[in-house]
């Protein structure tokens, strides 16, 4: 047997030529083949593959494995968030006029009634005062507002998801630490829910695609089945019972409520003061978001 790169004789059995250091390719090109190949430009190996199943089957143990120095034998925490996130940008921008009629239909009577109020015509209405009309032309000003930032943050959210994923990761790992806390520090935590949100990613897939093609109700139970895996998980890690469980997703509801509030009050008063400065700055622009 020589090798067909450099002509060289090859010894039996050899899987790479001494000469060349070239590969000794004895097999026909297959569908299988290709696959592989297609799986190694997106860094697809073997690790991502057994981190992604013994993800499903044993969570706790990928990340105690890993946290206590297991580090070969699974895919690096942050890429393996990474395919993750770029696999469900695939998918979600895919199907993404149904992803936006999905979201959408979560809010449909809201949403409903925020487009009477903003398609209905003011001009055709009779025997009002100046006062009452002025309070219909601004409530119909923000009904559009609102139905127009509600589409441009699902849209924004579609087209940067790999982005808003990991700036998110430092949030949840924030939760996670606060809820969960010793024996792990806030480094730790990040590299745990890492892992998570990366698993997580194909139950939010599996979710949408069901709600596309049978129960379109389905695609909001995904946040609950994340809720859900993440408390197995750290049930798992932290060896806790039912009862102790419990007391911790108590307190994970309260710390999620204060952090919801104040980035709320934060949002809002920059909502608030962007809005004023738009207004006296550049009113057209405020115009343009409510056509």
């Amino acid at each position: 047997m020589h090798c067909k790169n450099c002509h060289e004789s090859l010894e039996k059995d050899a899987q790479f030529c001494n000469h060349c250091g070239a590969k000794v390719i004895v097999n026909r090109i297959t569908f299988r083949f290709l696959m592989g190949e297609l799986f190694a430009v997106f860094g697809l190996d073997n690790a991502y593959f057994t981190t992604l199943k013994k993800m499903i089957v044993a969570p706790h143990e990928v990340l105690y494995e890993y946290l206590h120095g297991v580090r070969k034998r699974y895919m690096a925490p942050l890429t393996f968030l990474a395919v993750g996130a770029a696999i469900s940008l695939l998918v979600f921008n895919l199907f993404f006029e149904q992803y936006l009629e999905l979201q959408d239909s979560l809010y449909a009577e809201q949403n409903a009634a925020l487009r009477e109020t903003a398609s209905r015509d003011l001009s055709k209405l009779k025997n009002i005062s100046a006062t009452e009309l002025a309070s219909l032309q601004k409530a119909q000003q923000s009904a559009k507002l609102t139905l127009n930032i509600q589409r441009k943050t699902n849209i924004f959210f579609v087209k940067y998801l790999n982005i808003t994923t990991f700036l998110l990761l430092p949030f949840y790992a924030l939760i996670s630490f606060w809820t969960y806390r010793k024996p792990y520090n806030f480094g730790e935590h990040i590299i745990m829910n890492a892992y998570i949100l990366g698993t997580t990613m194909y139950i939010s897939i599996f979710l949408f695609l069901v709600a596309i093609y049978i129960y379109p109700k389905m695609f909001m139970f995904s946040i609950f089945g994340m809720i859900l895996y993440y408390t197995y998980v750290f049930r798992k890690l932290y060896g806790d019972s039912v009862a102790k469980t419990f007391t911790k997703i108590l307190r994970f509801l309260v710390v999620l409520s204060i952090i919801l509030i104040l980035t709320g009050i934060v949002t809002a008063i920059i909502g608030i003061v962007a809005g004023i400065i738009v207004y006296f700055t550049n009113p057209e622009l405020l115009k343009s978001m409510v056509q």
